[in-house]
């Protein structure tokens, strides 16, 4: 427990059950917040004058939540406010390649330093980033920039992540060359690489490739995933390989990422994610996918994953991967960002990106949300998304969707003449 309890604190959480995988912390204990700071953390902290007392009796408090992968850059179609996560526990949203080089400052100076959010950010090797769905950004390599990636990283490097690539339909028949790119930005850069896996992917070349600390995301996403043998089902040697090396495996959720079937065939293997990410942007946020952290952890409950280990995945295991042991922790003098939550018992129905249903008994749902010391409660934050274009359409349609579950879209009106 932290020294001087004399000073009063800018709020008390009493009572908590504190998980904190940073320190292996695992019990009841209560948490003081000063000057945006975690001031003290114990069992029966002394009364002392407090501006706010919480009462976290029956609930649990972890470190905020990272989380890894999603896109907060709304100069591009995919782009949504980060903020947003406030609401749901998040404290530190990383954004996963939405600007590339030649947006990225702009994306710096009118969105990283203003968000009430933490936002970092890994920069896409595309000049441009994650522009738009109707024109893939690396179908033409000339748009694959690795020095001036890795010029950009090095500038902004207080808050820079590392380098983007997505591999797949994205990248047309040159996805290896793109990946040897991007490993070469990152390279030059001294930072990670974090790269996509979709249909179209060569997934033994890349893990073959990647070096220890580079990330994988995506790694359940289910469509044509060559992380597996078939017909057997087993993760592939270059799969438990890359493990040992150090390859972090990401969950990267959004609306096309995520496989009921691929997760339950790791399970049963006992490989598990290193890090846990919703991939929220613009097409994952509403239905049918409607993409929370809590959601997304929840569903890993579902799959047998104890809370403990949940909670580390989206704490300690991110701020590994990012670097930044000062994130994901509740040591005294690391900066207030917490997560209040409760574990509800009761019949949840849980979704995967292809509407695929499971049944879960737990449901983590987020009480109040602390960024440097400041309180969130659900619902506080508010953030109008731009409206839907005819281009956006092709990517909502659900394999699941009828005419009995709608999709709506709230599309632009064009200009009057």
């Amino acid at each position: 427990m932290s020294q001087n309890h004399t000073i009063p604190f800018d709020l008390l959480l009493r009572n908590g059950h504190v998980i904190d995988p940073s320190r292996s912390w695992n019990g009841i204990a209560d948490i003081g917040v000063r000057d945006g700071q975690i001031a003290a953390i114990g069992s029966g902290i002394e009364d002392v004058p407090s501006l706010e007392v919480v009462d976290a009796a029956g609930s649990y408090i972890s470190p905020g939540w990272i989380d890894l992968h999603g896109h907060w850059y709304e100069g591009g179609l995919y782009g949504i406010n980060a903020e947003l996560g406030l609401n749901h526990g998040v404290t530190t949203a990383v954004d996963a390649g939405t600007a590339g080089f030649a947006n990225f400052p702009a994306f710096h100076d009118t969105v990283i330093v203003r968000s009430r959010a933490q936002i970092l950010a890994f920069v896409h090797l595309s000049c441009l980033g994650l522009h738009a769905t109707f024109a893939e950004e690396l179908l033409n390599l000339a748009y694959a920039r690795p020095e001036e990636t890795a010029m950009v990283i090095d500038r902004y490097r207080n808050v820079t992540a590392g380098v983007k690539v997505r591999i797949g339909s994205m990248t047309g028949s040159h996805g290896n060359r793109a990946f040897d790119l991007a490993l070469e930005a990152a390279e030059m850069a001294g930072s990670p690489l974090m790269v996509h896996i979709s249909a179209g992917a060569d997934e033994k070349y890349i893990l073959h490739h990647l070096r220890p600390g580079d990330i994988l995301t995506h790694c359940f996403h289910g469509n044509e995933n060559r992380l597996f043998d078939e017909p057997s089902g087993s993760l592939t040697p270059e799969v438990w390989s890359a493990r040992e090396r150090g390859i972090v495996f990401d969950i990267g959720h959004g609306c096309g990422s995520f496989s009921w079937d691929s997760a339950q065939r790791a399970y049963e293997q006992r490989f598990w994610p290193d890090t846990i990410s919703t991939d929220l942007h613009r097409y994952s946020v509403e239905p049918p996918w409607s993409v929370t952290m809590p959601q997304v952890l929840s569903k890993f409950l579902a799959l047998g994953m104890s809370l403990n280990d949940v909670i580390a995945k989206v704490t300690a295991a991110p701020a590994r991967a990012l670097n930044r042991p000062q994130l994901g922790t509740l040591a005294p003098g690391a900066v207030a960002d917490l997560v209040q939550f409760r574990l509800v018992e009761g019949e949840f129905i849980f979704t995967d990106a292809k509407q695929d249903t499971r049944r879960g008994e737990r449901l983590i749902e987020p009480l109040l949300c602390i960024r440097k010391g400041v309180p969130y409660r659900p619902g506080d934050v508010q953030a109008p998304m731009r409206p839907l274009y005819p281009c956006d359409e092709a990517v909502f349609p659900s394999p699941k969707a009828d005419a009995s579950s709608p999709i709506h879209f709230n599309r632009a009106s064009p200009r009057k003449p």
